[in-house]
């Protein structure tokens, strides 16, 4: 297992919107890994244990899917993950 590090964003952060508590609910969902303060324009990061990125990415995909997340965090970077449009976990992960 490796540190490995996913970037995210708040959408709507500093508008009094629901965003930081989505973050909370998120890192709740990661228990385990670190979720960083958001920056200045709400950017922050996951870091965790994986054995590599793509288990990395998945586990936050599945993480914001299973905390109900996705309409106040998305990726930095677009995930190259089958399925990422769901809505929820995908089976058998």
């Amino acid at each position: 297992m490796a540190e490995e590090r996913v970037g995210l964003l708040l959408l709507h952060y500093g508008q009094g919107s629901r965003d930081e508590q989505a973050r909370e609910e998120l890192a709740r969902a990661l228990a385990g890994a670190q979720v960083t303060e958001p920056d200045d324009v709400g950017e922050f990061e996951v870091v965790l244990d994986a054995r590599d990125r793509e288990q990395a990415l998945t586990r936050v995909f599945d993480a914001i899917a299973a905390s109900g997340t996705d309409d106040h965090i998305v990726f930095v970077e677009h995930p190259d993950i089958p399925g990422h449009w769901r809505t929820s976990p995908s089976p058998g992960r």
